[in-house]
């Protein structure tokens, strides 16, 4: 899960930050070829497993017949995904390797420091008190990480039948804050005893990761090439208040 948070306009200055050679502290290489950027202008991707350590996100609660973490399904899926992108050839980073915590926007510093050129993935799973809510969905904020967030929804969906939920514009810390293209995937339900029953699987976290992954390369060959374009939003920066 993830913090939610009302929508507000207004406007502030563009900045911009470059931080070129920087040690993105925290964040694990993988030793894949750095490859030129393409179409959609990023060469590396920054994979960012949801919650961890003492915050294990949503659990699948009553009624469903197996317990499950988000944290766990989260880290699970975040190194599928790595692994796929890394074999395609594309430098890929984990926000973290293992059961830590990691605030908010201490991840949106780690992917402030990469700079251009990076693209952030937060993978989640959802958890709500309605059983019956079931699918998948990808948040965006930024204008130009829609393009990014329609390919991974389409193939999140296509690789795993999954319910379209849509692409949702969302400010969100993870979507509004961060310098680079951004966005965040809610994968599946582990409130929804179907759901939760596919999502404790390795085989089906393959389908995940598989569409996460081809909806990235999709964006690395083809840019926004086909996607209509959004307008530009201008907010506040999320923080931790907009949740109340």
């Amino acid at each position: 899960m993830f913090e939610l948070s009302a929508f507000r306009f207004c406007c502030w200055s563009a900045a911009v930050v470059v931080s070129i050679g920087l040690f993105l502290g925290g964040c694990a290489q993988t030793p894949s070829a750095n490859v030129r950027a393409g179409r959609g202008h990023f060469s590396t991707v920054l994979i960012d497993p949801g919650h961890g350590g003492k915050d294990s996100g949503g659990v699948s609660g009553r009624g469903v017949p197996i317990y499950l973490r988000e944290k766990d399904l989260t880290l699970a899926t975040a190194k599928l995904v790595r692994n796929e992108l890394r074999n395609a050839g594309v430098r890929t980073l984990l926000t973290r390797e293992d059961d830590r915590f990691i605030e908010l926007d201490d991840r949106v510093r780690m992917a402030n420091a990469k700079g251009p050129g990076t693209v952030l993935i937060s993978i989640h799973y959802d958890a709500v008190s309605n059983r019956g809510m079931n699918g998948a969905k990808t948040f965006y904020w930024r204008a130009d990480s829609h393009g990014l967030a329609t390919r991974i929804q389409q193939h999140l969906v296509s690789a795993t039948s999954e319910t379209n939920i849509g692409v949702i514009r969302r400010r969100l810390r993870l979507t509004r804050n961060p310098d680079i293209p951004c966005v965040l995937c809610e994968c599946a339900y582990i409130t929804n005893p179907t759901e939760a029953v596919k999502a404790s699987k390795d085989s089906y976290r393959q389908l995940i990761a598989h569409g996460i992954a081809q909806g990235i390369l999709e964006q690395y060959r083809l840019g926004d090439a086909g996607i209509p374009s959004v307008p530009e939003i201008y907010a506040p920066l999320s923080s931790a208040a907009d949740k109340h």
